[in-house]
């Protein structure tokens, strides 16, 4: 019995090791997590990964985040239990350009010479290029924002500059978010369709700071940030969204904005109170938004059927 025990633990060590895209909990890279870290983070998500092994949220949820009020995003995520997920007071090169996209993460310390010399020697062995400041990018996938903690350094803290910037770019098709700081803002704004999401500019280059993980649970100010974690970033901040709840958010936001359309064209038309429409709704109007939804010709809008709508309102108590 200990032997056949011994011939199938060797058959499962070689499958692991040998059919390709098998998850491997070992790597020699010294900044990346590996697969199983990434899976042991994001556990609650079922569907497609992406080959790093983050959650693949497809583009369609990313298109419709983008219309959404980042405060119904915020709400339904406390409602949740999601209680520390937006941060707020950023520099944004446009801040006329919302922006979504799934996080790939990396963090910053303070350098330390003993440390960034092992990390950045490995790092060259393992195949990266370059500073460790251009690692992330090389990682960089369509639909994802690379988010970096820098720990909210600004002088000595850019992370990029217009060269790096339009690298992101031609990578993502998206911008960045720092805890941190960038340089040439001028040439940045000019890259039609990057957005940068920061705590300051500095003309300076970027001096002892040291690369300590890519793809690893980071800190953004007051928000704990995953790998594959979606993110939406709009004028009034940026929210945090855990991959398994994108569709519901998305869903429930949706039939929120339409609900909010509808009081507003009642209320201004006298029909209704704001203490009426602010509260917990009586029959009588639920009934009078589903007339107006059809006779306003914005049932084509509902995201679900109205039959399955107070499924998804049921976690609305605002």
């Amino acid at each position: 019995m200990m032997k056949e025990k011994r011939i199938i633990a060797v058959i499962l060590l070689f499958l692991m090791y040998t059919i390709p895209g098998f998850p491997q909990s070992e790597s020699n890279d010294p900044v990346i997590a590996t697969y199983d870290q990434i899976m042991y983070y994001t556990s609650a998500w079922e569907g497609e990964r992406l080959p790093d092994g983050r959650p693949y949220v497809a583009d369609e949820w990313l298109a419709r985040l983008k219309h959404i009020k980042v405060e119904d995003v915020w709400q339904l995520l406390n409602e949740l239990g999601y209680r520390n997920q937006f941060e707020g007071n950023w520099k944004i090169l446009h801040d006329d350009r919302p922006m979504t996209g799934r996080a790939l993460t990396a963090q910053y310390m303070p350098r330390r010479p003993d440390i960034h010399q092992k990390k950045f020697t490995h790092g060259i062995e393992s195949g990266h290029i370059g500073a460790m400041n251009s690692w992330p990018i090389d990682q960089l996938q369509k639909g994802d924002i690379y988010l970096a903690d820098n720990f909210g350094k600004i002088a000595q803290g850019t992370l990029i500059g217009d060269k790096l910037g339009n690298s992101i770019f031609a990578r993502s098709g998206n911008g960045v978010i720092f805890d941190g700081s960038l340089r040439d803002a001028e040439t940045l704004a000019a890259i039609d369709g990057f957005n940068a999401f920061t705590r300051g500019w500095h003309p300076s280059f970027l001096e002892e700071v040291m690369l300590m993980g890519i793809n690893v649970p980071i800190r953004i100010g007051g928000v704990t940030v995953f790998p594959g974690d979606v993110i939406l970033a709009k004028q009034v901040g940026v929210v945090f969204i855990p991959p398994h709840l994108v569709e519901q958010v998305v869903i429930t936001a949706e039939i929120v904005t339409l609900r909010d359309e509808f009081v507003h064209v009642r209320v201004r038309a006298g029909v209704y109170t704001p203490g009426q429409v602010d509260a917990r709704w009586t029959d009588a109007i639920e009934k009078d938004f589903l007339n107006w939804i059809q006779e306003s010709g914005r049932i084509d809008r509902m995201p679900v059927p109205i039959d399955e709508m107070q499924q998804y309102l049921q976690q609305r108590t605002w």
